[in-house]
C-alpha cells in the first residue's frame, strides 16, 4: 500500500459532502484567495500584522537587507541551516497524518466577536537576528492595539473590515465553511486554482499547496480542528510534498518543515502541529542560474550576495505566541 492509499483508507468512512456544501466552500475560498487581504500584508507600516505568505514560501519585507547583514547566527559561518532529523522520518504522508490525528482531537474554541487575540510576530533574516513585534486584535476586527513607547494604544475602526475574511473571526469562519473530507477539500482547492493562472511557473499542485499555506496563515485564531486535519490530509495527497524535522528557522528555534519545492518550507510546531510560519531556504544555485531567460533576477536572489550553501535558511516569518486574552495589554 502506498502513501496515498493509506490516506484514502483512513478516511474511507468519511461521508461525502453535499453539492451545496461544496459550492459554499468554493465561493468562500474564491473570495478569500482573490481578496486584497490574501495577497498583501494588512497593517500599519510600523507593525508587522498578518503578513501575507506568497508563492514560493513567503513575503519578507526585510529579506534583502537581512541577508546582507553580517551579525552572527547559529552555524559556523553565522547562518542557520536545515538539519536532518536524528530520528528517521518516513513518508510525508505518515507525518501529516499524525499531525491530522493530533489537531482533530483538540477542542474547538468558542469565538466571540468582542474577544481579543494577542500574538507576537517575528521576522528572521540570515545574520540579522530576529525582529519581534507584538499586537492585539479584537476578533471582529473593529479594534486593534499595539505598543507605542511604553504604552498599549488601542485603535478603533469606523466599520468592520472588508472583506470580512480580513478579520480573525472572519478568517476562522471561512475555514469552518470548507469540507472536512480531504478528498473534497483537495477537489475544492483544485477547482479554485484550476480556474485562473496562478503563480508564474507554478503547477496546479503547487498552487494548491500555496493556497493551503495561505489559508492557515491568514487565520490567527487557528483553524477548526476537523478542517485543519483535512487540510493536512489534503497536503499528504499532493505529489512531491516532503517533510523534514528539526528545521532551524531561527537561532535556537526548530520546527517541522513541509515543502513541495526546495526553496521554501511551511513550518509546523513539533508539539501542537499548528502552522507557525514559513522559511525561505537557499538551493545553492549559482547567481548565473538566478536569472530568467530575459535577464530578470528571480525572487529571493541578490546580485550583491554570494551563493549560500543549499539548505541555508535565508529568512523566515513566524508567530512565536498566539493566545486569547480578555483585553488589550494582557499577555
Amino acid at each position: 500500500m502506498n502513501d496515498l492509499d493509506l490516506v484514502r483508507e483512513m478516511r474511507a468512512d468519511a461521508p461525502e459532502p453535499s453539492a451545496d456544501q461544496l459550492a459554499g466552500g468554493r465561493r468562500r475560498l474564491h473570495a478569500a484567495i482573490h481578496s486584497p487581504a490574501a495577497s498583501a500584508a494588512r497593517s500599519r507600516p510600523a507593525l508587522f500584522r498578518r503578513p501575507a505568505l506568497l508563492a514560493g514560501g513567503l513575503a519578507v519585507t526585510a529579506a534583502a537587507a537581512a541577508v546582507a547583514a553580517t551579525a552572527g547566527g547559529s552555524g559556523p559561518d553565522g547562518h542557520v541551516t536545515t538539519r536532518p532529523s536524528p530520528l528517521r522520518l518516513t513518508a510525508a504522508t505518515e507525518v501529516l497524518n499524525k499531525a491530522a490525528q493530533t489537531v482533530e482531537k483538540q477542542p474547538e474554541p468558542v469565538l466571540k466577536p468582542h474577544q481579543w487575540i494577542y500574538y507576537k510576530f517575528s521576522q528572521y533574516g540570515r545574520g540579522a537576528g530576529v525582529k519581534t513585534d507584538e499586537s492585539w486584535e479584537r476578533l471582529d476586527g473593529m479594534q486593534d492595539a499595539d505598543v507605542m513607547g511604553s504604552k498599549v494604544v488601542v485603535h478603533r475602526k469606523d466599520k468592520a473590515a472588508e472583506p470580512k475574511e480580513d478579520t480573525p473571526l472572519g478568517a476562522y469562519q471561512l475555514l469552518a465553511s470548507l469540507p472536512t473530507d480531504p478528498h473534497a477539500m483537495l477537489a475544492t482547492l483544485y477547482d479554485k486554482v484550476g480556474s485562473k493562472p496562478g503563480s508564474p511557473g507554478s503547477s496546479r499542485d503547487e498552487r494548491a499547496f500555496e493556497n493551503i499555506q495561505q489559508l492557515l496563515w491568514n487565520s490567527e485564531a487557528g483553524a477548526p480542528p476537523r478542517i485543519q486535519a483535512a487540510l493536512y490530509r489534503a497536503l499528504a495527497q499532493l505529489p512531491g510534498v516532503k517533510v523534514q524535522a528539526n528545521v532551524e528557522y531561527a537561532p535556537g528555534r526548530t520546527a517541522i518543515g513541509v515543502s513541495d519545492r526546495p526553496d521554501s518550507a511551511l513550518l509546523l510546531d513539533p508539539k501542537t502541529y499548528r502552522m507557525i510560519g514559513s522559511a525561505y531556504i537557499s538551493t545553492g544555485a549559482r547567481q548565473s542560474k538566478a536569472r530568467t531567460r530575459d535577464g530578470a533576477l528571480k525572487k529571493g536572489y541578490s546580485p550583491d550576495l554570494p551563493v549560500q550553501p543549499a539548505g541555508t535558511v535565508l529568512s523566515a516569518v513566524f508567530r512565536s505566541t498566539v493566545t486569547f486574552v480578555s483585553a488589550p495589554g494582557n499577555r
